[in-house]
């Protein structure tokens, strides 16, 4: 087998990374067992030498009732240095045992340099690990893929081998965004619904999403990360969580860059493929959201100094429609943007309280200055999570903008902090 090569095996998906994490903790230099001393042993494991005598120390204890009993007592041995955990040098166990290490040592080089963790969520920081991760991993992969004894660790090296070429593909390796592919369409094609094959498109799902959240709006990842996970969600429809998890982060982030239509496809495909999920009722919100996309919408409520508040009596001037909460550190921060934006442009501000607390909400609203009419529920059914148009709507990130035309008509339902900033002097 070559390195640009995958062959398949089956195992259950949950005992890849279980097994790397196994492994990387046994492995690992200067860790130590915790929590009281183990009494099991590897089969293949070699004996303690005879002259150090047994690990278990037999005393005989007295007994009222005349009869010797037998009882063990743990005693550790200082000068018996042997390591019985590390694999034999050569062995698939011992390439997983190299891959442990050298992700110990990056993360420690990272740290001993400052160096940001990348914000792909990747384990690995430098492309020279990555590589020889690359080469290690499929080593392993040779000579693991043809026994199905050995599919754990298949699958672990199958694991180290995505995480080390999309760091490569992220760092602008063309081969490697190339090799993530062809793996996926190799394990796809000879073992589907395998966990090696679910691995692998997994990761060219991944793949795309970080290339679109590199690139602009125009950037044709974005169209790719929605095909890829809804081709996920098609071609493994037991893997439910994560399909679910992948199509709901695929549509939150076409909502952000205002791409309703793929947007809406995502969550449709919630509802279709998982019908009977409890996530299908986001889904359906997101949708019920995004379906307000060029129309109007009806508002009104309470206000927390005891007024009524009615939309479409602000016609006339755009509204920024704020859901927002005291206890967000992200709406601290826009507090001040927010502001400036009603005091140098025509906008109007109208906020969605979702805190629980009445005077915490007017503490806040006079300390900071913050402008506009802001709706706070005082019966305690209707706050927080469970505030009427934040449930209808499926808003649970605060802060959220909503951005209403002179017409009352819905224009954007997800507005970002640096598109806030470009409604200045409006």
């Amino acid at each position: 087998m070559n390195s640009g090569s995958l062959f398949h095996s089956r195992i259950n998906i949950s005992c890849a990374k279980i097994i790397l994490a196994i492994l990387a903790v046994g492995f690992l230099p200067g860790c130590e067992e915790t929590g009281g001393d183990s009494l099991s042993s590897h089969e293949d494991a070699p004996a303690a030498p005879s002259s150090k005598g047994p690990v278990l120390d037999l005393q005989t204890a007295s007994s009222t009732g005349g009869v010797e009993i037998k009882t063990a007592s743990m005693r550790k041995f200082r000068e018996d240095t042997t390591d019985y955990s590390v694999p034999v040098s050569g062995t698939p166990e011992w390439d997983l045992h190299q891959i442990a290490l050298l992700l110990a040592e990056d993360s420690r080089q990272a740290a001993k340099s400052q160096s940001q963790q990348p914000t792909t969520t990747l384990n690995i920081v430098s492309k020279e690990t990555a590589r020889r991760i690359v080469a290690i991993a499929s080593h392993a992969i040779s000579m693991t893929h043809s026994r199905p004894e050995k599919e754990p660790i298949f699958n672990a090296a199958v694991q180290s081998l995505m995480d080390a070429r999309l760091k490569l593909a992220l760092a602008g390796e063309k081969e490697s965004v190339d090799a993530i592919y062809e793996d996926a369409v190799t394990l796809a094609k000879e073992r589907p619904g395998s966990a090696a094959s679910t691995m692998t498109a997994a990761a060219v799902v991944r793949l795309a999403q970080e290339m679109a959240r590199a690139e602009g709006s125009e950037s044709p990842w974005i169209s790719e990360y929605v095909r890829q996970t809804k081709l996920f969600s098609t071609n493994f429809p037991e893997e439910e969580a994560r399909s679910i998890i992948q199509l709901t982060s695929a549509g939150e982030f076409c909502e952000q860059r205002q791409l309703i239509l793929p947007a809406i496809e995502c969550y449709t495909m919630i509802q279709q493929q998982f019908p009977n999920s409890p996530f299908r009722r986001k889904a359906d919100a997101a949708l019920r959201r995004l379906g307000l996309i060029g129309k109007k919408v009806a508002l009104n409520g309470p206000t927390v100094d005891g007024g009524t508040f009615q939309l479409s009596e602000k016609e006339g001037r755009p509204v920024m429609l704020v859901f927002w909460s005291a206890k967000s550190d992200a709406f601290r921060q826009d507090v001040k943007l927010l502001n400036q934006l009603v005091a140098e442009s025509h906008f109007q501000m109208v906020g969605i309280n979702m805190d629980t607390d009445e005077a915490t909400v007017k503490q806040f609203i006079e300390t900071n200055h913050l402008a506009g009419e802001h709706i706070f529920y005082g019966d305690l059914t209707l706050q927080g999570a469970s505030q009427p148009m934040a449930r209808q709507f499926g808003i649970n990130v605060v802060p959220t903008y909503w951005y209403i035309d002179e017409q009352g008509t819905v224009l954007a339902t997800n507005v970002s902090r640096e598109q806030l900033k470009s409604f200045l002097g409006r």
